[in-house]
């Protein structure tokens, strides 16, 4: 199984690396923070270097732009060709309505 994971980034202004990494050449996972006050996240080590998880939408906007998928404001990561149609909601958001009939709020006005 193939995890879509970033180099992991010891400092702040590391540039965001995003590659694919499967599991089965994962040595062992642990939880890695970056300063004592920051979140945890999963960090994966392999032979050829360490990659933690994908922490930000913009990260994974970033990761998979080339798998079809748009940042729609701060708040939704959609995958825009299973997009049927966008009902803007006055003064409110918007909802994206799934060709499969599901649907997700977003608040940004479309």
């Amino acid at each position: 199984m193939k995890r879509r994971v970033k180099k992991l980034q010891i400092e702040k202004t590391d540039e965001l690396e995003c590659m694919d990494v499967d599991l089965k050449d994962v040595n062992y996972i642990d939880l890695w923070q970056r300063t004592k006050h920051s979140n945890s996240t999963l960090a994966y080590h392999t032979t050829d270097g360490s990659y933690q998880d994908l922490e930000l939408l913009v990260e994974a906007a970033e990761a998979y732009k080339d798998q079809g998928f748009i940042l729609i404001g701060r708040t939704a990561l959609v995958q825009e060709s299973r997009i049927e149609r966008i009902e803007s909601i006055e003064n409110n958001g918007s909802l994206i309505i799934f060709k499969d009939g599901t649907h997700a709020y977003v608040m940004k006005q479309i």
